[in-house]
C-alpha cells in the first residue's frame, strides 16, 4: 500500500512539473529575448518589456477564474485545456509579424498560463496526502526554479543560432509531453455543481489590472505626477476596489476573499507578494544590464544567469526537507536576510563590473529565494481546508502575478528615468544604463526590508500546527 502511495506522489509530481516548468519558463525566456525582439521589431524598451509584463498581466488577471473552472469541470480537465491552448499560441508566436501582434499573442499564451499555475498547485494539495504536502509543493516549485536556470541558456542559445522565433518552437515538445503526462497520471479531480460565472467580476479584475500596468509602463514618458498618469492609476485602483466589493459580496465569487481569514494564509500571501518583487527584479534587469550595458549576447547572458538559478534548483528541494523540522519562520527570515544582503551588492552595478561579481551576488540572492519561496506558499496553504484550496491558489497566483507585472513596468520606467538623469551628467548611454540598473536594486530593497518582521508572524501558528 505505501509502495503504492509512493508511486502515485512521484507520478502526481512529474506530470505537474511539466506544466509548471513551461508557464515560468516563458517568463524567463523571454526576459533574455527582449534585446532581440527590440531588434527585429525597431521597437523601445517599454514597447518591448510588454511582452513580458503583458503575459504576467494577463497570467494574473485570469487567476480568479482558475478557482471556478477547476470547480466546476474539474482541475485535471482545466489543466490538461490550458496545456492545449498554450501549445496553439505557441505554434502561431512564431509568425508574430510586429511588436504588436507578437505582445497580443503573449498575452493569450498569459491567459493560459494564468490557468496552469494555480491548477497544478491545487492538484498538489487536492491529490497528495497532508504529510508529504510540503515535499511536494518544494518538488513543485523545483520546477518554477529550474526554468530559471535553463531558460535563459536554452533562450541564448536558440536566439544567437536560429533568431527569436525558436524560443516558441522549444515550447511545443514540452508542451506535448506536459499534456501527455496530465492525461495519464493525475487522478480525477472532482467536478462540482453548476454555479454561475461571475463574468462581471472578471470583467473589473481585467480591465483595472491593465490600466494600473499602462499607468506604471507609461509613468517615465508621460511623467510620474503628470494628470494622465494619475488619472489611469486612480481608475484603476477605483475598479480594483469594485472588484474586491463585489467578490465579498456575490454568492459565487471568483475569488473568494474568505481564505483571507485564515490569518496565515494572509500573512504569507502579503510575503508571497514581496518575494514577487525581489525574484522578478533580478529576472528583468540582469538580462537587461548584461546586454544592453555590457554589450554581451544572449547566450552569454544565459550562461551566466544560469550558476545563481542552479544554485535555487539545489536548495529548494532541501528546504522541503528543513521545513518539517524548523518550520516555516525560521527559513523565511534566514531567505529574506540574503536576499537583501545579495541585492543590495547588485545595487553597486557599473560599466566596470565583472561577471563573476554578477554571478557571484545573483547565486546569494536566488540562495535567499531558495530558503523562503517554498515555505511561504505551504505556511498559507496549509492553513486552508482541502475544499478550499482552489481559491487559495488561485487568489496566490493573482496576487503574485499582478504584483510581479506591476514591478517589472515600474522597474522599466524607473531604469528610462535614471538612465536619463546620469545621461544628462554626462555619462555614455551604457554608462547610464548600468549605474541605473543598480540604482533600480536598491529600490527593490524595500519590500525585502519591510517584510523582515513578518516573517516572525507565522512561527507560532506553524508550532501548533506540529502539536494537533
Amino acid at each position: 500500500m505505501n509502495e503504492k502511495r509512493e508511486t502515485a506522489f512521484w507520478s502526481i509530481i512529474f506530470a505537474v512539473f511539466f506544466g509548471n516548468f513551461l508557464a515560468v519558463m516563458n517568463t524567463s525566456t523571454v526576459n533574455v529575448a527582449v534585446p532581440a525582439f527590440m531588434k527585429e521589431f525597431e521597437a523601445d524598451l517599454p514597447a518591448a518589456q510588454w511582452t513580458v509584463t503583458g503575459f504576467m498581466l494577463a497570467a494574473g488577471a485570469v487567476a480568479p477564474a482558475a478557482g471556478w473552472f477547476g470547480a466546476r469541470f474539474g482541475f485535471k480537465r482545466v489543466y490538461i485545456s490550458a496545456l492545449i491552448g498554450f501549445f496553439v499560441c505557441s505554434f502561431i508566436s512564431v509568425f508574430a509579424w510586429s511588436i504588436e501582434s507578437l505582445i497580443m499573442l503573449r498575452i493569450l499564451q498569459g491567459l493560459f498560463s494564468g490557468m496552469i499555475m494555480p491548477s497544478t498547485m491545487t492538484i498538489v494539495y487536492k491529490t497528495i496526502e497532508r504529510e508529504k504536502q510540503a515535499y511536494g509543493i518544494s518538488l513543485w516549485s523545483l520546477s518554477a526554479v529550474l526554468a530559471p536556470a535553463l531558460g535563459p541558456v536554452l533562450a541564448g542559445f536558440f536566439i544567437d543560432t536560429a533568431g527569436w522565433p525558436a524560443l516558441f518552437y522549444l515550447n511545443l515538445p514540452i508542451a506535448a509531453a506536459a499534456i501527455w503526462a496530465a492525461a495519464v497520471f493525475i487522478p480525477g479531480t472532482d467536478a462540482g455543481a453548476k454555479i454561475p460565472f461571475d463574468l462581471p467580476g472578471l470583467i473589473l479584475s481585467f480591465i483595472g489590472s491593465i490600466l494600473l500596468l499602462t499607468a506604471f509602463a507609461e509613468a517615465e514618458s508621460w511623467g510620474f505626477t503628470d494628470a494622465k498618469t494619475l488619472a489611469v492609476a486612480g481608475v484603476a485602483l477605483i475598479l480594483l476596489f469594485l472588484f474586491v466589493r463585489r467578490e465579498m459580496q456575490v454568492q459565487f465569487p471568483l475569488l473568494n476573499f474568505e481564505v483571507l481569514s485564515h490569518r496565515r494564509y494572509a500573512f504569507s500571501l502579503l510575503l508571497s507578494s514581496v518575494m514577487s518583487v525581489g525574484l522578478y527584479a533580478g529576472a528583468f534587469l540582469v538580462p537587461i544590464f548584461l546586454q544592453s550595458s555590457l554589450g554581451l549576447g544572449a547566450l552569454e547572458t544565459g550562461l551566466i544567469m544560469m550558476p545563481g538559478a542552479l544554485v535555487m534548483a539545489l536548495f529548494t528541494p532541501v528546504t522541503g526537507k528543513l521545513y518539517d523540522k524548523t518550520g516555516p519562520a525560521p527559513l523565511i527570515l534566514a531567505g529574506l536576510t540574503v536576499m537583501i544582503a545579495g541585492t543590495y551588492m547588485m545595487g553597486n552595478l557599473s560599466i566596470e563590473t565583472t561577471m563573476l561579481y554578477v554571478i557571484i551576488w545573483t547565486s546569494v540572492r536566488y540562495l535567499g529565494i531558495a530558503l523562503c519561496n517554498m515555505p511561504i506558499t505551504n505556511a498559507g496553504m496549509s492553513a486552508i481546508p482541502v475544499e478550499m484550496t482552489g481559491y487559495a491558489s488561485a487568489l496566490n497566483n493573482w496576487a503574485r502575478q499582478s504584483i510581479a507585472s506591476l514591478s517589472i513596468a515600474l522597474f522599466s520606467a524607473l531604469l528610462a528615468f535614471r538612465s536619463s538623469i546620469y545621461a544628462r551628467q554626462g555619462e555614455d548611454a551604457h554608462a547610464s544604463s548600468a549605474i541605473a540598473a543598480g540604482d533600480v536594486f536598491l529600490y527593490s530593497l524595500l519590500p525585502l526590508v519591510v517584510a523582515l518582521p513578518l516573517a516572525g508572524l507565522l512561527k507560532e501558528k506553524k508550532r501548533t500546527v506540529n502539536k494537533e
